[in-house]
């Protein structure tokens, strides 16, 4: 477990030090599902609750079918709207239309609290996100509060519904840090190779287990969780 550990650091680390995209093909796939067609225009959408408002009026009263992506810049660390060499596709999945509960285990929650980050309950930094990142995919069991594996899971940005898009930049990017860090070491767990290395069922495996969720929310009327199933 210490070999882990060390190894599951010095990836986030080389990953902090990269300012660009540096991906393969099938890193980026992992971020966006062959249903996620309908670009966020992301340059017309100003406040959380904007970008809230828009996915709701699409999804639940339009009935869009195609779910929404999001164009992230890796290099200057920004949503943007048109395509560059930078650019990664991140599916974003819509706002239930109806209201239900959640298995809080099934969901990390990241609220940003004006100038503070709070993650499950517990106040810390931006650039921790990543490391809280491994625990709800990679914990297996080991933490009650995570989940027992990556299946299925899903990540709340949150924030208040007047706060600007632009203030979330910063924690998309450490959430795609801590995602990439993820699927990679547990490539090199579950197979001992590296993603490219990996054999085409293999590859889908970790496809379908690493299905990227991330919504966004507002906190005035935070989301009802659930400890049960």
């Amino acid at each position: 477990m210490k070999y882990i550990f060390s190894f599951s650091i010095i990836i986030l680390l080389t990953l902090f030090a990269c300012s660009s995209k540096n991906m393969s093909q099938r890193e980026e796939n992992v971020f966006k599902q062959s249903y996620q067609q309908l670009l966020i225009p992301t340059d017309s959408i100003g406040t959380l609750g904007e970008m809230v408002d828009y996915l709701t009026a699409i999804y639940c009263v339009g009935g869009e079918k195609n779910w929404p992506y999001l164009l992230f810049d890796m290099k200057t660390k920004t949503m943007v709207s048109e395509v560059n060499r930078n650019t990664l596709e991140i599916g974003i999945e819509p706002p239930p239309c109806f209201k239900g509960r959640f298995n809080d285990k099934m969901v990390l929650e990241i609220v940003k609290d004006g100038y503070n980050t709070e993650i499950e309950r517990i106040y810390t930094e931006v650039d921790s996100i990543p490391s809280f990142v491994r625990k709800q995919m990679l914990s297996f069991g080991s933490d009650n509060n995570y989940a027992v594996g990556a299946y299925n899971n899903g990540i709340w940005l949150s924030s208040s519904r007047k706060d600007m898009m632009v203030n979330l930049n910063p924690y998309i990017y450490q959430i795609i840090i801590g995602y990439l860090a993820s699927v990679r070491e547990y490539s090199e767990m579950a197979y001992l190779k590296e993603i490219d290395e990996l054999s085409e069922k293999e590859y889908e495996e970790i496809y379908r287990e690493f299905n990227f969720k991330l919504s966004f929310k507002y906190t005035e009327k935070p989301p009802e969780l659930s400890t049960s199933y």
